[in-house]
């Protein structure tokens, strides 16, 4: 079609729109119920071990909710351009989605009822790097906690008391295969006063073809001081032959509305009847610059005296890793 004739009808189809109360008013209703959000992650970093250091698009991310009255939907839309030249699947591109329904009468805010995928309801450290207070996510997470559930969940809250249950296919496995649902679990949060959090969540999933995975994870918060959050977690995996696990802390302070720093001291063992484990200190400044915008530079040093590498150093080595990181979240 010539380009003139497609500007003619574009104008005509928005002019058609907004001089029909009927659909401006459906258009305009939908709206007030729709919430958009999102991010870009960039980065420069690098390694001794690898020897490699550039830039990154780390990330970006779309998440779109929409509710009316007692029901939703939610997707969150992500690549992962750094990651490789892998083709990228449905489900990589779809970090989220699932649909959910409130149930009033049972829980300070009713119980809601939510079916499709969804982040993992356990560990401290968030997936997002909006939601960071640092670049690198710590080993317990890397290596102990599945990221998302394909499955339904219920959540509801009771005074101090928040709690969810949940149930899916195998952990970060969105598939419909012979063995239905594979995955279950809960957490129990527990507020006793403003500012404490502490948190008690069990999985239990049979991985595919192999043995049953039993995880016990707490995490705790405590932000009931101005401008510091500290966050600690303990995490514990059993396997018929094997058991791993570790455990973290993590204090943020910012020092003004614009600048903060974190420290986080972290611990991680594969297998706890051989010797050897990991060691993780990390350090990190961060920077508001306005609106949405943030930047952080972060050095992190890790020891492995396991005979497995583990989240970039090799087996029975080191890693010295650094990272200047802008992200912009809306």
């Amino acid at each position: 079609m010539h380009t003139s004739m497609r500007h003619i009808i574009t104008a005509a189809a928005t002019l058609l729109i907004a001089s029909s109360p009927a659909v401006a008013g459906g258009l305009q209703d939908k709206l007030g119920n729709l919430s958009i959000s999102g991010f870009v992650d960039t980065s420069y970093s690098g390694d001794n071990a690898s020897k490699t250091r550039g830039f990154g698009l780390d990330q970006v991310e779309l998440d779109i909710e929409y509710a009316e009255d007692n029901v939703g939907l939610r997707f969150d839309l992500n690549t992962f351009p750094s990651a490789g030249a892998t083709p990228l699947t449905g489900d990589q591109l779809a970090e989220q989605g699932y649909v959910y329904v409130k149930f009033a009468g049972l829980g300070d805010d009713g119980t809601t009822f939510t079916f499709g995928k969804f982040n993992a309801p356990i560990g401290w450290e968030l997936l997002d790097a909006p939601d960071m207070y640092q670049f690198s996510h710590a080993m317990v997470f890397n290596n102990g906690l599945p990221a998302n559930i394909a499955g339904a969940s219920l959540a509801a809250s009771f005074g101090m008391v928040d709690g969810i249950i949940y149930g899916g296919n195998y952990v970060d496995v969105n598939n419909v295969t012979a063995n239905g649902a594979q995955s279950f679990g809960t957490r129990l949060g527990f507020t006793p006063m403003d500012g404490l959090n502490l948190g008690v969540s069990y999985l239990h999933t049979t991985n595919p073809g192999t043995t049953a995975d039993r995880t016990l994870d707490i995490d705790f918060t405590y932000d009931a001081i101005d401008k510091l959050v500290i966050g600690a977690e303990y995490n514990q995996t059993q396997k018929p032959a094997t058991k791993s696990g570790g455990y973290f802390a993590t204090a943020h302070y910012d020092f003004t509305d614009a600048v903060g720093a974190t420290l986080r001291w972290g611990t991680f063992d594969f297998d706890t009847n051989t010797a050897g484990k990991a060691t993780q200190t990390t350090v990190a400044l961060t920077s508001a610059l306005g609106g949405g915008l943030g930047a952080l530079v972060e050095y992190r040093s890790l020891n492995n005296t396991m005979a497995t590498g583990i989240d970039g150093a090799a087996a029975n080595g080191k890693l010295k890793a650094y990272a200047f990181e802008m992200t912009y979240a809306f």
